[in-house]
Parts: structure tokens; C-alpha cells; sequence
């Protein structure tokens, strides 16, 4: 290959590998492990590092992004940035130790392959130290193998010695990198030479001995390995983390792994083929030994950390454990069929094996990024705060060790304005008890005349709710903000509900104004764009006091469909309020543009625009559905039909003990329904089933969607598609049985009536078929 092909090639693959690993970066909240390192971060120097030594990794990352974060900002893409440039770096310099290793081809498909590489693309993406701990180890890899190059000049020692404490200084995981491409490089060096080797370890050592000697007795000991990992485990995990980048279930893609492994299997044996002089030889090439060596042994560390021990901490197996060991991986397989490349004959292989990690890309990469979403309420719960924050507030926290999100959004919210102090409840590890609330909370209400309590996953620390219970009993609730399963509610002394201060209008930045002739709607805040099912779009209207007037909301479709009319409801009062305008998004509300128009006694005033839905379900069309029926339920629930899954042919369909049948029901609203309700769906019998003592042998009551979409929210017009499980007991007599379904609310029990086809007013339900259960076979 030329020269001028090989920079060309090179150039292309690092703009590619750039592109990848910048693209939709700040598409995704700041997670519990980022917001921590932000938080950390965010500490004088000294105070950070010390911090670190308590941490579980070094403070290498944390002395990088400490000048990083206040050159650049710590917002999402600003923050995760700093990796995604190490991870660019990575991909250069792994090129380079592949061209070093096997000349240009090796170098060219190692760069290519870590390029595109979806593994090392999501730990370029995160605000955390593992895209600097794959640097180290590519460094540490390129400089060995220069080094055993031309052992005699200083320089590639000096080198090998500072990429070397770079690793270690990255995560501890590295050290279990670093032994086997010493051990490589020890073992192909002359023994006259060993003395340096052993210079270079000590300018290697001798600072990390000093790091180890601060940190350890700051660590602490503790477990968090549920069900230690077997060695086989851990293989597969890696195996299908090196060549596919996906760590949830990797039973499904280990064939796919398996195939590429194949491959580098492949390329291995023509590298060691021929006599066993020759094999001896080969077997002494440096790449096998750092390589191979590397892989086997990182394998084996990380299953050696996994399981339980006396000290230090105990992980779970996580796939971040792996990154440190894909350098690795990636020059083996380059160095396995990189050489094959300069054979006419084998060049197939080569390009095949190309092509099947490039359609692994093609393959994975979409889902990778389709998954990065950033949501809105993680930043909206805190951001409330600011926007009503008065002089002497306090905000209770109430989220145990998962406070760093929370931190992240509220120290950047409003960072020019004087921010009410956070108050971390429980103080201790413990959670909240009845014994101990009082003690928690008597001192931070005796200093604040409001209080902000914050509930972000509460469940952990304070199950029972015992400190929202202790303020409810001393304050008056003034607002309350829900964001499913957390909140953010303000306790005063006052009963009114609570005005906007006008000094916080003018300087919250997500605050538009808006031109409204009579001057009572000031402006509003948006914060996200484009939403995504189980979220609501909520866009806060800032008001001025006018309890006289008609407003109404109206939520668009870029169709011009109305999807839902809001009536805006003014509290007594002067000041400005602040009104919540929501729409959730359900797995059929329609995707696209939507725009919130704003009437005022009938006349628009006002449109906001810029809101995005996606990723929801298109309604069913009549022709999907096999079998077709027309029934009501209540006031304005039709139900279309039904499909059955599971069975097999009859007449009645025939099914077996132990098996289970899929249930599609359709359903529509003709108009918006007030009440939710739970369907149920059963399977009844002849006989009694002594299991529940009634007749029914298989059940599946729940909320449309499983829980997902409630008929409190079904669009009036727009049909849906609704799946029940019923799985039938291995000891269920054979029979003829009958498929039952209905509505009821889960208050009461109470069943909503029924008519059309298969209509049984009396018991009121709808008998969809019969089911003829056979003996098993």
C-alpha cells in the first residue's frame, strides 16, 4: 500500500471515528456515575483529589477535567467533550501500535476497528475515566512495542515509563493491563537490558506506591456482587462486548460474536502454520505474548474482582470492566489477519471479515444512538426551585447516595442567583426512620420559614414518606410538583400559594418573553424538545393575576389535529403565577411537530412551537384485526376485536397445559374518558381451579399497555392495540374453556357495562371464544 493511500485512509478513519463519538454526545441526562464526577469535580482542587482517594479509581481523569469544566463549562456535551477527544486519541494511537506491530495494513485495520468500534464510542460519550483508561493502555502498548523496537535509546523508555503511570493513574483496573505487556516486553528484551527495564517500572511504581499509600486507608470495604459471575460468564461478556458493544443480554448476540472470533482464529493459524521450529519462533513474537497474554489475563481479573473478598470493594460484573482490555483485542484481530492482506490469495478472508464488523457497525450503532435521549424533567424538578426561590429557603434532598443528578441540574439552573441550601436527608446511610426524623428535620425548620422537599428516588431512604408526613404536620403545602415517581413539593408557613418573584423572571435564561397587549401573559419557560412515550411535554406560563378571564390550552398536531384542551385555572392572589401547561406523551400520541396555542376568551394570544414527539405507535388499521367484533363498554369505549397467539387449529382453537396464549385486544375511544380503568381478561372453566377457588384458570388484569396508557388518556378516535398474557397451569384439566374480557374500576371492582357482540349484560363482559385445552402431548 502506499504511502499517500495509508494517510488518506488513516485520515478518513479518524474523521469518521470523530464524527462518531461527537454525534448526538449531549443527547442524554447526566447519569448517577457522571453527575458524581461532575460533582467531585466541581471541589477545590485539593479537596477534589483527597475525594478521589475515597473514590474507586485514581484521580488522573479528575486533574484533567477539573481545568476542563471551568475553561469550557460542565454542561453535557461540554463535559463529556474532554472523552471524546481521548477517545479520538485512542483510535490514532492505536493505528500507529498496529502499524509499529505488522506494518500498514495491521496499523490501518486496527485504527479502523477502534474507530467503529460501538463499545469504545459509548465510553467515549461519558463524563467518566474510562476513555482515558483505554489511552493508557494503547499508550502503554505503542510505546512497548517501540521500545522493543530500539531498546537501547532512553527516550522509548521514558515514554513506555509515562504511559505506563498514565494508565495506572486512570483506573486500578490497569495495572492487570500493564502485567502482561511488561512480562511481553521482559521476556524479548536482551537480559542485558533488564536493569533499565527495571528503571522504568520503578519511575512507574514508585509514584503510584505514593498515590496507594494516601488512598488506601481512605477506602472503604464493601460488596456489591449479588451473585458472583462464573468464569464462563464473564467470557461471554466479553466476547460479545469487544466485537458487538452491547452488554444487555449477550446470550443473543454471542453466535454473532462467535463468527468474528472465528475469524481471528482463522488468521492465527496461517500465522502459525508451518514447521514446529517455526511455531516456536512465532510463539516468542512479542504481539502474542503482550496481546494474547493480555486479553486472557484481563479475563481473568475481572472475574478475580467479582467475587467476594475481605477487602477493599466488591463490584458487580459491569461491562466498563472490559473497556480497559479492548486495546487488547483490537490489535490481535488486526495483527491476526493484517498480515494475510499481503497474500493475493487470502485477501477474501481479510475483506470478508471487514465487511463483518463493518455490518456489526451498520447493525448496532442506530439502536446505540437512538437509545441517547435527553428528558426534561430531571432538569425541570430543580429548576422550579429557582424559579420560585425567595430569601431564606431551603431545599430538603431526599434521594440517600443518588443526590449527584440532582446536584448537577441545580447548581447549574441558576448559577448568577443566590441558590437556597441543599440539605441531604438522611445524613447517614441509613434510611429514615420514625425514631429519627424528628432529629433530622428539627434544626433545618427552625432555619427556614419555606421548605423545598425534594423526592428524587425516595423510595431508597425514605419508603414510607416519614419526612414529608413530619413537614406535612408543621407546614402548609403551597405547590406540588409530580414527575412520576418523584416530586418537588414547597411547605411554608403561609397558606396562599406562592407568587413568582419578579427579580427570578428577569434572570432564569429558559424564561421567554412573550408580546401580549394587555400585559397578563408575561412569557414562558420550555425546557426540551422532543419527548419521547412515558415522558409529558410541560411548558410553565407566567401570569399575571386574573381570575376573571376565560383561558384555554390547546395542544396541535402538525396535522392540525387537536389532541387535548387545557382550561387554565388562576389562583386568587397578585404577583405573577406560574401555570403548568402538560401534555403526556402516550405510546399513541402521534409523532411529529405539535405547537401549544393559548386562547383567551376565545381569541388566540398567543403559539408556542417546538415541541417534538417521537418514537410512538401507529394506530392499527381494521384489516389487522382477525377477528372482528363491535361492543361497548360504558360511556364511549368501543372494542374492534381481537387476535389470538399461542393457540393452534381447531374449532374451537386448541391449546395445552403449560403453554400461553398471546391476547391482542383493539380498542377505541369515542370520546375522552374520565375514569381509569383495568381490563381483565380471563380464561374460565367448567371446574373450579382449587388455586384461586373460582372457575378462572388464567388471568391477565392490568392498564392498557401495562400500565403504560390509561384510558384517562386514549385520543378519542385513534384505535389501539393492547397485549395479555395467560398462561395456563401445568395442571389444568382438559376441557372446553371460555375467553372472557371486560373493564373495571380498580377502587370498586365495579364492571362497566357491556353491549354488541358478545355482550353478557348480566355478568357484564364481552366472551370473546371458546378454548379447547387438550392433554399434554
Amino acid at each position: 500500500m502506499r504511502r499517500s493511500h495509508w494517510w488518506v485512509l488513516s485520515l478518513a478513519g479518524l474523521l469518521l471515528a470523530f464524527a462518531l463519538r461527537v454525534y448526538r454526545l449531549g443527547d442524554q441526562n447526566v447519569w448517577w456515575d457522571e453527575g458524581f464526577t461532575v460533582w467531585l469535580a466541581r471541589q477545590p482542587f485539593l479537596e477534589m483529589t483527597l475525594g478521589t482517594a475515597r473514590d474507586t479509581h485514581p484521580p488522573l481523569y479528575y486533574w484533567l477535567l477539573w481545568p476542563w469544566i471551568r475553561l469550557v463549562g460542565d454542561g453535557e456535551f461540554a463535559a463529556r467533550y474532554l472523552s471524546a477527544m481521548l477517545g479520538v486519541l485512542t483510535v490514532a494511537v492505536i493505528g500507529a501500535a498496529g502499524r509499529r506491530l505488522d506494518g500498514i495494513p495491521t496499523g490501518l485495520l486496527a485504527l479502523w476497528l477502534m474507530g467503529l468500534s460501538r463499545f469504545h464510542i459509548w465510553w467515549s460519550q461519558e463524563i467518566r475515566m474510562y476513555a482515558l483508561a483505554t489511552l493508557g493502555v494503547a499508550l502503554a502498548l505503542e510505546t512497548a512495542l517501540r521500545a522493543q523496537r530500539a531498546p537501547d535509546g532512553w527516550r522509548n523508555w521514558i515514554l513506555w515509563a509515562l504511559a505506563a503511570t498514565a494508565a495506572l493513574f486512570s483506573v486500578y483496573l490497569n495495572l492487570f493491563a500493564l502485567i502482561p505487556i511488561s512480562l511481553g516486553f521482559w521476556l524479548t528484551i536482551p537480559r542485558r537490558l533488564w536493569p533499565r527495564w527495571a528503571l522504568a517500572h520503578g519511575m512507574v511504581m514508585i509514584p503510584f506506591a505514593l498515590w496507594l499509600a494516601v488512598a488506601l486507608p481512605r477506602m472503604a470495604t464493601w460488596s456489591a456482587a449479588a451473585q458472583p459471575p462464573s468464569f464462563p460468564q464473564v467470557l461471554r461478556l466479553g466476547l460479545v462486548l469487544w466485537t458487538v458493544g452491547i452488554s444487555t443480554y449477550p446470550e443473543r448476540w454471542i453466535g454473532l460474536a462467535l463468527m468474528l472470533l472465528a475469524g481471528m482464529v482463522v488468521g492465527l493459524a496461517f500465522r502459525f502454520g508451518g514447521t514446529w521450529a517455526e511455531l516456536r519462533h512465532r510463539l516468542q513474537h512479542p504481539a502474542w505474548l503482550m496481546l494474547g497474554g493480555g486479553l486472557l489475563f484481563q479475563l481473568l481479573m475481572v472475574w478475580w474482582i467479582t467475587q467476594p473478598r475481605s477487602f477493599l470493594y466488591t463490584p458487580r460484573l459491569e461491562a466498563r470492566y472490559f473497556i480497559p482490555s479492548l486495546p487488547f483485542f483490537v490489535l490481535l484481530l488486526a495483527w491476526s489477519v493484517g498480515g494475510l492482506f499481503r497474500k493475493i490469495h487470502r485477501r477474501p478472508l481479510v475483506i470478508g471479515l471487514a465487511v463483518g464488523f463493518a455490518f456489526i457497525a451498520a447493525r448496532t450503532l442506530p439502536d446505540y444512538y437512538m437509545a441517547r435521549h435527553w428528558e426534561a424533567d430531571p432538569v425541570l424538578l430543580p429548576y422550579l426551585i429557582h424559579v420560585y426561590a425567595r430569601p431564606g429557603d431551603g431545599v430538603i434532598l431526599v434521594s440517600g447516595d443518588r443526590f449527584p443528578t440532582f446536584l448537577y441540574y441545580y447548581e447549574r439552573g441558576d448559577p448568577a442567583g443566590p441558590r437556597p441550601p441543599v440539605y441531604l436527608v438522611p445524613r447517614g446511610a441509613s434510611p429514615v426512620r420514625a425514631d429519627t426524623v424528628e432529629a433530622e428535620l428539627r434544626d433545618i425548620a427552625a432555619r427556614h420559614p419555606r421548605l423545598w422537599l425534594a423526592r428524587v428516588e425516595s423510595h431508597f431512604q425514605d419508603p414510607e414518606g416519614l419526612v414529608e408526613r413530619w413537614l406535612e404536620a408543621r407546614f402548609h403545602r403551597s405547590l406540588t410538583f409530580s414527575f412520576r415517581h418523584n416530586a418537588l413539593i414547597l411547605f411554608s408557613v403561609s397558606p396562599q400559594t406562592p407568587a413568582v418573584p419578579k427579580e427570578n423572571l428577569s434572570r432564569l435564561s429558559w424564561i421567554h418573553p412573550l408580546q401580549d397587549p394587555q400585559g397578563i401573559l408575561i412569557g414562558y419557560d420550555q425546557i426540551g424538545r422532543i419527548f419521547r412515550p412515558g415522558e409529558s411535554i410541560r411548558s410553565g406560563l407566567y401570569l399575571r393575576a386574573s381570575p376573571s378571564i376565560s383561558w384555554t390550552l390547546r395542544w396541535v398536531h402538525e396535522s392540525k389535529e387537536v389532541i387535548a384542551r387545557q382550561a387554565i385555572s388562576i389562583p386568587d392572589g397578585s404577583g405573577v403565577f406560574r401555570y403548568s401547561a402538560e401534555l403526556p406523551i402516550t405510546p399513541y400520541t402521534p409523532s411529529g411537530s405539535y405547537t401549544l396555542e393559548i386562547e383567551r376568551n376565545g381569541e388566540r394570544v398567543a403559539r408556542i412551537e417546538g415541541f417534538q414527539v417521537e418514537q410512538t405507535l401507529s394506530p392499527p388499521q381494521p384489516a389487522e384485526i382477525p377477528h372482528r367484533m363491535s361492543a361497548r363498554l360504558g360511556d364511549g369505549i368501543r372494542f374492534l376485536g381481537y387476535r389470538l397467539r399461542g393457540t393452534h387449529e381447531g374449532n374451537p382453537p386448541v391449546a395445552y397445559p403449560g403453554s400461553t396464549i398471546l391476547l391482542d385486544l383493539y380498542w377505541e375511544a369515542e370520546k375522552p374518558i374520565e375514569r381509569s380503568y383495568v381490563v381483565f381478561t380471563h380464561l374460565i372453566g367448567e371446574a373450579f381451579n382449587p388455586a384461586t377457588g373460582n372457575p378462572v384458570w388464567a388471568q391477565d388484569d392490568q392498564v392498557p399497555l401495562e400500565g403504560a396508557y390509561p384510558t384517562t388518556h386514549w385520543i378519542p378516535g385513534r384505535p389501539l392495540r393492547d397485549r395479555y398474557e395467560l398462561s395456563l397451569p401445568p395442571s389444568m384439566p382438559p376441557g372446553e374453556y371460555i375467553l372472557e374480557i371486560g373493564m373495571y374500576l380498580l377502587e370498586t371492582g365495579e364492571r362497566l357495562p357491556v353491549s354488541g357482540d358478545g355482550a353478557d349484560p348480566a355478568a357484564r363482559r364481552i366472551l370473546l371464544s371458546r378454548i379447547r385445552v387438550l392433554p399434554k402431548r
